[in-house]
C-alpha cells in the first residue's frame, strides 16, 4: 500500500467509533455525509472486461446519512459504506483536526465531530 493511501487509512482508524462529516465536491456539486465510521478498508483497482482500470479506492464502513446540498433530505448510507476512489495523482493534507483529500475528479473535507464512542 502507498504510503500516502496508509496515513490517510491510519487517520481514518484513529476515528473509529467517532462521528465524522465528510463534504464532498465534485463538479459544483457538494454532498454531505454523516457517519460513524466501524471499519476502514482498501481495495485495489482492477481491469474489467473493457480494460479500463477501476481506481484505486478508500472503504469506510459504518452508520451514516448522506443529504446533497438543494435535496433538502438525508438518506441511509447504500450497504452502509462510502467510497473515496484514489486515483494516482490524488493529494492529500492531514492533521489532527481534519483531513482533505484532492483527486481529478473530487476534493474532500473530513472533519471529526467528537471522540470514539
Amino acid at each position: 500500500m502507498d504510503h500516502r493511501v496508509a496515513e490517510i487509512a491510519d487517520w481514518f482508524m484513529a476515528q473509529i467509533g467517532a462521528p465524522i462529516v465528510i463534504r464532498k465536491e465534485e463538479q459544483g456539486d457538494v454532498d454531505q455525509v454523516s457517519m460513524t465510521v466501524q471499519k476502514v478498508s482498501f481495495l485495489t483497482g482492477s481491469p474489467d472486461r473493457d480494460d479500463y482500470v477501476e481506481e484505486n479506492r478508500l472503504v469506510l464502513l459504518g452508520d451514516g446519512k448522506i443529504a446533497t446540498e438543494g435535496d433538502g433530505g438525508a438518506a441511509e448510507l447504500p450497504r452502509h459504506s462510502y467510497e473515496i476512489p484514489l486515483g494516482p495523482s490524488f493529494r492529500s493534507a492531514i492533521d489532527e483536526r481534519e483531513l482533505q483529500v484532492s483527486t481529478d475528479r473530487a476534493f474532500y473535507r473530513v472533519v471529526p465531530q467528537g471522540p470514539p464512542q
